[in-house]
């Protein structure tokens, strides 16, 4: 049975999700070294995957199916040469240095299983994992401090990030930083050779190759006409122009743009601000008070037209959803000190799973209170271990098919 890629909002009934659950390669992660693999903190592996695993029990209670992004993908390269295929593309992505190492990298992935494949460069590579497949090797002779031949991918529970299914076809990120460059990889296999995708059409409309990058995270599907992205450390505005000149061959017709910062703390449009109903969005004050420019394109393909717009952002959503007016439910209720920790707690970065109804973590307490107030269903995720990656329910979701 093919999974039916059909997403032309962020709040229509969720029922089919690809999640990864944490693995070993959140155990690679050492203080000293977050900034090299984009993570702030270290994570209790058994409590994170206790936490996960409640995540995944949320989602099927309320209808959608769950897939894996490790399952799929170790489907998709059964076939001994589509896996060899996706040894060669990983090691041209990877920077490596000097060909004796990537020979040796080489025999040391081609005889795994699919599943220890996975594993394996999920995990990272480290010099004693290869050290008796190369003695020719210099990189392998010199001292580093650093431990990886290869880095880890402590990332890859954020399934959002590496790809997106926009209306009927899909997005294969361009992840902008290099240490996260090799995940789309996992997401471009499923696409191309996993059957529950190949079964039915499903076009690209950007794709990993692409110049410009782009991630999940910053794209809103707002409707089936308009989306919103946010542009800033991870999302080019080239990429934006190039989805829009697809998309709006595809029947969409307005974009959003967020000019958001460049930082850290901006990373994503989605840890800023979701859809929770028809007319509902849980943001973060920087929404509300408009603190950076939002530009308005349209258009057709080829010939678009972009302005910076001046209106607040609440009666713009309402003008280009149709809507009299939208509510926003303010992250911590406007209190600074409470939407600071509770932003940095993902208080904001909400899955909705049916209209008015949405899995959000536990600990942000003040702004779920607010989201009750509002009349919103709340579906608590433990959140002690999995919010240490700096990422909330919709950051590890990837959503295929609503209705």
């Amino acid at each position: 049975m093919g999974v039916f890629v059909n997403q032309f909002s962020e709040i229509g009934k969720l029922n089919a999700v690809m999640l990864h659950r944490p693995g070993e390669e959140i155990n690679q992660v050492t203080p000293e070294f977050f900034n090299e693999m984009l993570i702030d903190d270290t994570l209790y592996l058994p409590a994170a995957q206790r936490d996960h695993d409640r995540f995944a029990e949320i989602l099927r209670e309320n209808g959608a199916a769950v897939y894996y992004l490790k399952d799929l993908f170790c489907e998709a390269i059964a076939d001994e040469a589509v896996k060899k295929r996706y040894i060669d593309d990983f090691i041209l992505l990877s920077d490596i240095k000097g060909n004796e190492l990537k020979e040796a990298i080489r025999a040391y992935l081609i005889p795994k299983s699919p599943y220890e494949l996975f594993d394996a460069v999920a995990r990272g590579i480290r010099p004693g994992d290869i050290e008796k497949l190369s003695s020719e090797a210099v990189p392998l002779k010199v001292s580093n401090p650093y431990p990886f031949i290869l880095d880890p991918m402590p990332n890859i529970y954020f399934t959002r990030d590496t790809s997106i299914c926009i209306g009927s076809g899909m997005v294969i990120s361009k992840m902008s930083m290099p240490s996260r460059r090799r995940e789309s990889l996992f997401t471009r296999y499923i696409h191309d050779y996993n059957k529950l995708f190949t079964q039915y059409p499903v076009p690209l409309w950007y794709d990993n190759t692409m110049e410009y990058g782009i991630e999940g995270g910053d794209v809103l599907i707002l409707s089936d006409k308009l989306l919103a992205i946010g542009c800033g450390e991870r999302t080019d505005i080239a990429a934006v122009e190039a989805l829009a000149n697809r998309l709006f061959a595809e029947g969409y017709e307005r974009i959003l743009i967020f000019n958001n910062p460049r930082s850290r703390k901006f990373m994503h449009l989605d840890v800023l601000c979701t859809m929770i109903d028809y007319d509902k969005f849980l943001t973060h004050p920087c929404i509300y008070e408009k603190q950076f420019e939002v530009y308005e394109m349209t258009g057709r393909p080829n010939h678009l037209s972009i302005s910076c717009t001046t209106e607040p952002v609440d009666k713009l959503f309402a003008r280009c959803l149709s809507l009299p007016a939208v509510q926003f439910i303010e992250m911590g209720g406007g209190d600074p000190i409470i939407a600071a920790r509770e932003h940095w707690n993902m208080g904001s970065n909400s899955l909705t799973l049916s209209p008015g109804n949405i899995a959000v973590y536990d600990r942000n307490e003040v702004t779920n209170d607010l989201l009750v107030k509002a009349g919103i269903r709340l579906n608590l995720i433990p959140a002690s271990e999995l919010v240490r990656g700096r990422g909330g329910p919709r950051c590890m979701s990837m959503a295929i098919n609503r209705v």
